[in-house]
């Protein structure tokens, strides 16, 4: 684990801690599940990498309940429901392109929310949130398709 991944899961515990979240070991096994990896996981994927087997999805999606609350996380809506995970920086909001097939996920840097959030409230809406995730075929599933 390089320098710079041991202070982003020193930093996020501290928000943890700072939200009034006990650190308990399983929160510590996500938070470093997470940190380390390089695509967005599904619950599944980090029950299993955190290895928490035996633990179920429920005690899992608490957990990232949390870490949403406190503004560590980022849930990635797919096309067929489910979702994956990945930690961001307080205040922090990401848009993504997503691969139908293998689930390769890309972060755009680019959002159209200050636009539509002002469209939003020209019509009279508040308390204004919005979703917008990008799908396709990446170039590799493509590859293999032909």
């Amino acid at each position: 684990m390089s320098a710079s991944t041991k202070t982003d899961i020193s930093r996020i515990l501290r928000r943890l801690k700072e939200c009034g979240l006990r650190l308990t070991r399983n929160r510590e096994n996500l938070v470093e599940v997470l940190a380390q990896s390089k695509q967005p996981l599904s619950a599944d994927e980090l029950r299993q990498k955190a290895g928490f087997a035996a633990t179920d999805l429920v005690t899992v999606y608490r957990n990232l309940e949390a870490f949403q609350s406190a503004g560590i996380l980022q849930r990635i809506p797919l096309e067929n429901g489910s979702q994956l995970f990945e930690l961001t920086d307080l205040g922090d909001h990401y848009h993504h392109l997503i691969c139908r097939e293998c689930h390769k996920t890309e972060r755009l840097e680019v959002c159209l929310g200050e636009q539509l959030s002002n469209k939003a409230k020209s019509l009279g809406y508040k308390q204004i949130a919005h979703v917008l995730e990008v799908y396709g075929i990446c170039g590799e599933c493509d590859a293999q398709a032909t």
